[in-house]
């Protein structure tokens, strides 16, 4: 299948998740990552706040962190493909934005520097096990991950696991992909 064939049918399974598979599944997630070596021992993690129809919520994760007073580093979408990063210290500076998003409210939260982070929760529709992600077809993480070092973590559910993934030369993978059921190293 090509990427928008495979966007378009994850996409649609994806938002199809009951209310309840989403939460519990998000959950045992969040755990997963919390058990982490990686994860306990990080200071500063960029993380996406998970809003979309069926994504994986990563609230509970962004409220744990903070909770364990690790800095916490979210982006916002801006213009041309480009990521604006702003450092929360509570949930409540979570608003709602364009494409149905959950982002920092920039008059309330600083810029980052997102080179600062140890760990990047990186989101995606579909993944293979070797790390490869398919995104949401605009690059802005590609181009985001493409200038960092930091590990990176992608969280999804075992359904959106797949053998391979249709890529190009500017496609960045990921370290880690962790699901409900288990922790995958890529590379």
């Amino acid at each position: 299948m090509s990427k928008s064939e495979l966007r378009r049918t994850f996409r649609a399974s994806r938002a199809s998740l009951p209310l309840e598979l989403v939460d519990g599944w998000s959950t045992a997630i969040c755990a997963r990552v919390n058990a982490l070596e990686q994860w306990q021992q990080t200071e500063i993690v960029h993380c996406y706040v998970g809003a979309l129809p069926g994504e994986v919520q990563t609230e509970r994760l962004i409220e744990g962190a903070l909770r364990d007073h690790k800095r916490v580093i979210c982006p916002r979408i801006r213009p041309h493909g480009q990521l604006d990063h702003r450092e929360v210290t509570e949930l409540s500076q979570l608003t709602d934005s364009a494409f149905g998003l959950r982002e920092p409210d920039p008059e309330l939260c600083p810029p980052a520097d997102p080179a600062s982070a140890d760990i990047v929760v990186v989101p995606g529709i579909a993944f293979s096990a070797d790390g490869h992600r398919l995104g949401m077809g605009g690059g802005y993480y590609d181009r985001f991950l493409s200038q960092s070092e930091s590990l990176r973590i992608a969280l999804v559910y075992e359904m959106q696991l797949v053998d391979t993934i249709p890529r190009a030369h500017h496609d960045e993978p990921v370290d880690l992909i962790v699901t409900e059921l288990r922790v995958v190293k890529c590379r």
